[in-house]
């Protein structure tokens, strides 16, 4: 019913508007594959900020918090450092912590300039073979900083993912709850392999 409804207003406002703008939200899951080196020592993931002006307050807090939860499980798994701990716990000497900021969460879907004369001189044929509906546009960016438990600054990442995705109605995104849920975890991976690969080991 949820899924339902949530289509049904996506529709309604593309046809009033011809556009929805809306924020990827996740979740961050697992990564693909473990890093290629473990660093020796262990990791915090501190509170991500989201710096975004066009994402208001309550879903800023929302997603903060989720965010920081999925991160601290994905650089888990992903066996970046030997280890991840959480508050309370405190960072030793050769620990550091993550700081991850989202700059941009921006996110739009507008309809393809050719669906409408596609659809109407092909009698729907368009729609039935998968000729693009929508372009899924996705402006993602954000940074990473890892310093140690003195706050000094030992690696840091700046990433973004810009791209229009075209998307017809076999396209798994076309029926997708959460859209930008790859983009979000494409940017995520960016930071963390930049950042680890330039950090050095203890």
């Amino acid at each position: 019913m949820k899924k339902l409804l949530y289509l049904s207003t996506i529709s309604l406002l593309l046809t009033l508007t011809g556009c929805v703008s809306f924020v990827p939200a996740g979740p961050i899951g697992d990564p693909a594959q473990h890093a290629t080196t473990t660093q020796a020592r262990a990791a915090m993931v501190e509170d991500v900020v989201i710096t975004d002006s066009k994402v208001k307050d309550a879903l800023r807090k929302t997603l903060s918090a989720q965010f920081t939860e999925q991160l601290a499980r994905r650089v888990e798994r992903g066996e970046y450092f030997e280890e991840v701990i959480s508050f309370p716990a405190t960072l030793g000497e050769k620990d550091v912590a993550l700081k991850f900021t989202f700059t941009s969460l921006k996110a739009k879907r507008t309809p393809h300039p050719a669906y409408f004369p596609g659809a109407l001189l092909t009698l729907t044929v368009w729609i039935w073979v998968n000729g693009p509906i929508y372009v899924d546009k996705y402006d993602l960016a954000g940074n990473l900083q890892i310093v140690d438990a003195q706050g000094k600054l030992l690696s840091s990442s700046e990433q973004a993912v810009k791209l229009n995705q075209n998307t017809g109605l076999w396209d798994n995104d076309y029926f997708n709850t959460s859209l930008g849920t790859d983009q979000l975890n494409q940017l995520v991976e960016q930071l963390l392999q930049d950042a680890t690969h330039k950090l050095a080991k203890p």
